[in-house]
């Protein structure tokens, strides 16, 4: 395809496949070796690539691109590598929050030299997160405290709570589950 920028970026502002198979095929293996120095892995960097191009197609009729599309892009995969790190960094943080603290109490040692913004988030996490437990059916509340905030293994809390492992396991995976969709908006939303 011998285009201009701005012929190629007309085509594929009108949903011309030939035109998106074009950058896709110019793009696609720079930009993956572009996102892997951000995130170190091959595999995620396709998929935050193959998700960029999604997303252009998807908004194709709308996309105002100043520079080149060359820039364009280069900045979308920087841009979608760099807020996929950030919700990986959310993420574990709500999963280091679950073990070093229990329900209302923190551990000092664990907050030493960390920056007032984090400590203020974690703050805000911890509060969420309690919230979120007290809403849990009771069952999932309870396996999920012994386990998180007492630190038991499954088969005691099995044995606590006179119902089989399989069960345990059940409601910690559903209790999980309803923590990180009750948070999803705020882990993705804050802390930018």
């Amino acid at each position: 395809m011998d285009l201009g920028e701005a012929d190629l970026l007309k085509k594929l502002k009108d949903g011309d496949q030939e035109a998106f198979n074009f950058l896709f095929r110019q793009y696609y293996a720079p930009l993956c070796r572009f996102a892997c120095r951000y995130l170190g892995r091959a595999d995620l960097s396709e998929d935050i690539v193959s998700d960029t191009f999604y997303n252009i197609w998807r908004i194709r009729e709308t996309l105002n691109i100043t520079l080149s599309i060359k820039s364009y892009l280069f900045q979308a995969v920087c841009k979608n590598s760099l807020n996929y790190l950030r919700k990986v960094k959310r993420e574990e943080m709500l999963e280091d929050y679950l073990h070093l603290y229990s329900m209302g109490h923190n551990n000092k040692d664990s907050i030493d030299g960390t920056e007032p913004s984090e400590l203020l988030f974690v703050s805000e996490l911890g509060k969420k997160i309690r919230n979120s437990v007290e809403k849990l059916p009771q069952q999932q509340k309870t396996a999920f405290i012994l386990k998180k905030y007492e630190d038991k293994k499954n088969r005691e809390i099995a044995d606590m709570m006179n119902i089989s492992v399989k069960t345990v396991e059940m409601h910690l995976t559903r209790a999980m589950l309803t923590l990180r969709t009750d948070l999803r908006n705020y882990l993705d939303d804050s802390h930018e």
